[in-house]
């Protein structure tokens, strides 16, 4: 019940709610593993998954840290310019799906007066192609991707860039994120944020979180539990 009354009392007030996208929203992590793991393995380096979920996933260090870990020769611009068309085929051919509460989630947020908005590392084409394929593509009135901001997360750049664009103050938003740069990052920004566990960050710290959810299943559960459900 706890956690149905820290909800309510985080997204009754809110007129914004700022979404991530990667291992929030959408099933995708692996696929940008994999895009990478290919691209690398051009170079004769794989990735350790395990490895890549902490420092790449979690943690926002990205190519350049891979790079810099394993002291390779290689230009991280060029990685990533070879890595996103792989990774936007499987967004445009629906390898990549939402999350079913994503869906519902999407779906409640979309009948509610909050404005909505996406702020991801990824590019928005490749978000609007996985909406698109989900019926959800209506739903989000602000996308904000890769090129959208100075700094990716943990900088809080992309949201207060989303804050300008819906012309509304941090305290006037909820983030719901999955990952630890995503936190700091709108802790940076001044958002309250809610953290969503998956199988990948289940050890990470996310204390300085307004709430953690322990799974997707647990985040729509208590939506559904909420006696206001404000979203509805």
């Amino acid at each position: 019940m706890a956690k149905v009354e820290a909800f309510q009392r985080l997204i009754e007030p809110a007129a914004g709610v700022i979404l991530d996208f990667d291992g929030l929203l959408a099933d995708s992590e692996r696929y940008h593993f994999l895009s990478y793991d290919e691209v690398f393995a051009r170079y004769g380096h794989r990735l350790d998954e395990t490895e890549y979920y902490r420092y790449w996933t979690s943690l926002g260090h990205g190519v350049k840290g891979e790079i810099e870990r394993h002291n390779l020769d290689l230009d991280p611009v060029a990685i990533r310019e070879e890595k996103l068309p792989i990774f936007s085929r499987y967004c445009e051919d629906g390898s990549i799906k939402l999350f079913d509460e994503a869906v519902e989630l999407l779906k409640r947020l979309g009948r509610s007066r909050k404005q909505i908005a996406i702020a991801s590392g990824s590019y928005p084409s490749d978000i609007r192609a996985v909406l698109r394929n989900a019926g959800m593509d209506c739903v989000v009135g602000v996308i904000l991707g890769y090129d959208d901001a100075p700094k990716l997360k943990p900088a809080p750049d992309i949201f207060l860039k989303a804050l300008e664009l819906m012309d509304l103050s941090a305290r006037e938003c909820v983030v719901f994120e999955d990952a630890e740069k995503g936190m700091f990052a709108a802790i940076h920004a001044g958002i309250p944020v809610v953290i969503v566990r998956t199988p990948e960050t289940r050890h990470i710290d996310f204390s300085d979180a307004d709430l953690t959810f322990d799974s997707h299943a647990e985040m729509i559960d208590v939506l559904r539990r909420s006696p206001l459900d404000p979203l509805s």
